[in-house]
C-alpha cells in the first residue's frame, strides 16, 4: 500500500480509503498501487468483503494527468495499471462495494464501475469526459455498457455529461442512494449483511458466473488506448494542463482527407 490509500479492518470488512483530499483523489500512480496492495492486504487479513470510500469531497476526479503524459498511455508497471486494478477487482474473490460522495469522473466512474455495488450520496455524480481530452476510457468501454445498456454508454461516453445520483441509481450506473452523514456505517452494514448470510463458496460462483457472461476481452481493454493516434491525446492533455480549450480541428481536417483519398474515384 501506499500513504495514499489508507487500509483499515472492521470485523469481517476491510475498508480501502483513497486519501488524496488536494487532488481529489486523481487515480495517481500511488493510488492504482495503494488500491492493488489493499486488496491483497485484504485477503491476508481475512476480510470477506472490502469496503472502497475516499476522503474529502470527491471519490476520485479522474486520472492523475501528470502520471498519463509521463507514460500511462504508452504502457506501465502492472502495479500501477488502472486498468490492471479494475480486472482484479472485477475477478477478485470477494464483494466489492464503493462509497461515493462528491465527483467520480473518468478512471474514478470506472473505479466504481469495476466494484459490485455502489452506494451514492445525493452529492455524487458520475461523468466520463475522456473524449474531450483526447483519449478514451478504455474499461469504461468494457464496464459501462454491461450496466447501463449500449444507447446510455454511448451517450454518457460521446456527451461526456453530468449524471447526478438520482439518475445514476435509475440507469443501473449506482445501486442505491445513502445518507450523507451515513454512507460508510450504510456500506458497512450492508457489506456485513451480504457475507453474513451467504457462505464464499456460493458468492464467489455466483461474481465469477455472472462476469464470465459478461465475457469482458481484458487484453483488448489494455491494449485499447494505443488505439488513439499519440498526436490527439498529447493536445488534449496538454489544453487541459494548459487550461484552454482543446483544439482538434486539425485532425478532423486530416481525416476527412485521408477518407477522400480512400474513396473511389
Amino acid at each position: 500500500m501506499t500513504d495514499k490509500v489508507r487500509f483499515e479492518l472492521r470485523g469481517h470488512v476491510a475498508l480501502l480509503t483513497l486519501d488524496d483530499p488536494t487532488r481529489r483523489n486523481a487515480l495517481s500512480r500511488q493510488i492504482v498501487r495503494g488500491l492493488r496492495g489493499g486488496l491483497t492486504a485484504s485477503v491476508k487479513a481475512g476480510a470477506r468483503a472490502v469496503v472502497i470510500a475516499a476522503n474529502g469531497a470527491a471519490f476520485c476526479a479522474g486520472a492523475n494527468i501528470d502520471d498519463l503524459r509521463d507514460g500511462w498511455m504508452e504502457g506501465t508497471d502492472p502495479e500501477e495499471d488502472p486498468a490492471l486494478l479494475f480486472r482484479q477487482l472485477v475477478e477478485f474473490d470477494r464483494p466489492v462495494f464503493a462509497a461515493v460522495q462528491g465527483a467520480a469522473v473518468g478512471g474514478g466512474m470506472e473505479l466504481a464501475l469495476a466494484c459490485d455495488i455502489v452506494l451514492a450520496t445525493d452529492s455524487a455524480w458520475f461523468a466520463m469526459p475522456e473524449l474531450s481530452h483526447g483519449v478514451i476510457p478504455n474499461t469504461g468501454l468494457a464496464l459501462l455498457p454491461r450496466a447501463v445498456g449500449t444507447r446510455r454508454a454511448l451517450d454518457l461516453i460521446l456527451t461526456r455529461r453530468r449524471v447526478p445520483a438520482s439518475e445514476a441509481v435509475a440507469i443501473g450506473l449506482a445501486s442505491r442512494l445513502a445518507s450523507p452523514d451515513r454512507l460508510l456505517d450504510e456500506a458497512f452494514e450492508l457489506a456485513q449483511d451480504v457475507v453474513g448470510k451467504a457462505p464464499p463458496g456460493a458468492i464467489k460462483a455466483a461474481r465469477s458466473n455472472l462476469y464470465a457472461h459478461a465475457d469482458i476481452d481484458w487484453p483488448r481493454v489494455l491494449r485499447s488506448p494505443l488505439d488513439v493516434p499519440a498526436a490527439e491525446w498529447r493536445e488534449g492533455l496538454d489544453a487541459f494542463t494548459e487550461k484552454r480549450i482543446a483544439s482538434f480541428d486539425r485532425f478532423w481536417t486530416e481525416a476527412n482527407s485521408d477518407e477522400h483519398k480512400r474513396s473511389p474515384q
